[in-house]
């Protein structure tokens, strides 16, 4: 399929409200189905009303992607926005993106995406920015972007910058948010995004040696946690 093909069923999809997927034509789903039905006392509890409730799944998800989008910009899209180019592809992957979703939990976040990116008269982002983004979706689940968002609405109280006591009562506060999580061990795995930073300490061992003792001081902010901020974890 070329560009223009691709624009042009995207296009089609954002005219169509009730985007309701046929997975009589995805062949994973087909084959699932298939291999269920030759189970034992199983297979007859299998028929077509499965496909259905499949596709009410899908559409579903997708309609609460339509939602955020709706709710987040209303009053400030116009025909040209929407007609847009890279609006048009950028919604088509966020819809492939919502379509693999286990639930719908992270979508409002792809629906962040699109509005703060394409549907504002600011900052438009760029494409490469926002594939980038939309893989920084993909790959943290919804809870990794909560933390996210409550670290950089917590650390900007204190410059971007949670060390020694600040990052002591941070940590109490993140435990009591979320309990049963070790805090410098979830932000340490978060570095992977490149939207935070360990800040670490170093110390001599001894006055008269070279020696230093390193450990760790806290997190910082990373100037790019300020863009992903403000185009995926909160709304306009």
């Amino acid at each position: 399929m070329d560009s223009k093909e691709m624009i042009s069923e995207a296009k089609l999809e954002l005219e169509n409200i009730d985007m309701v997927i046929d997975v009589k034509h995805n062949p994973v789903i087909s084959a699932f189905i298939s291999l269920m039905k030759e189970m034992p006392f199983i297979g007859d509890l299998i028929d077509d009303s499965l496909e259905s409730v499949l596709s009410d799944f899908q559409s579903k998800k997708q309609q609460k992607l339509l939602e955020v989008i709706g709710q987040a910009s209303l009053g400030t899209v116009t025909s040209d926005m929407v007609n847009d180019v890279e609006f048009i592809m950028g919604f088509a992957k966020t819809k492939n993106a919502v379509d693999k979703l286990s639930n719908g939990d992270k979508v409002k976040f792809y629906g962040n995406l699109l509005v703060n990116g394409y549907l504002n008269d600011k900052d438009k982002i760029s494409v490469d920015e926002f594939d980038e983004y939309l893989e920084l979706i993909n790959s943290l689940s919804y809870r990794e972007l909560e933390y996210l968002s409550f670290f950089k609405e917590y650390s900007n109280k204190y410059k971007g910058r949670l060390v020694y006591q600040n990052w002591a009562e941070f940590s109490r506060e993140f435990r009591n948010k979320f309990p049963n999580k070790h805090v410098h061990s979830v932000f340490k795995r978060l570095q992977r995004t490149g939207l935070i930073n360990e800040v670490m300490e170093t110390e001599a061992v001894e006055e008269d040696t070279p020696s230093l003792d390193i450990g760790y001081a806290g997190f910082e902010v990373d100037p790019e946690l300020s863009r992903f901020n403000e185009m995926v974890l909160k709304n306009i």
